[in-house]
């Protein structure tokens, strides 16, 4: 578990573990190798691109061969889910 203060945004946390998947990855399958980069790429623009980050989480998810790859997305996810307001412009 772990705890957060009112003072966080769940957006930079996602963007915060996106960046350290990007770096645990093994490289070994394109999907997360390249997934996880790109997204921390969009994802650092500082406004989403709801679509194409949606997209990029199905492919890492789907075709990713180890769990990281799979689980990286989840971050995302969770702010598109629970903290939509947070990417209101």
């Amino acid at each position: 578990m772990i705890i957060f203060s009112q003072h966080d945004k769940a957006k930079d946390l996602a963007f915060n573990a996106t960046r350290f998947f990007e770096d645990e990855s093994c490289g070994q399958c394109t999907p997360c190798r390249v997934g996880t980069a790109k997204a921390a790429t969009l994802m650092a623009r500082g406004e989403w691109d709801a679509e194409r980050l949606e997209d990029l989480c199905q492919v890492m998810a789907d075709a990713s061969i180890c769990g990281l790859g799979q689980a990286a997305p989840n971050p995302i996810r969770c702010v598109f889910k629970y903290f939509p307001n947070e990417l209101e412009g």
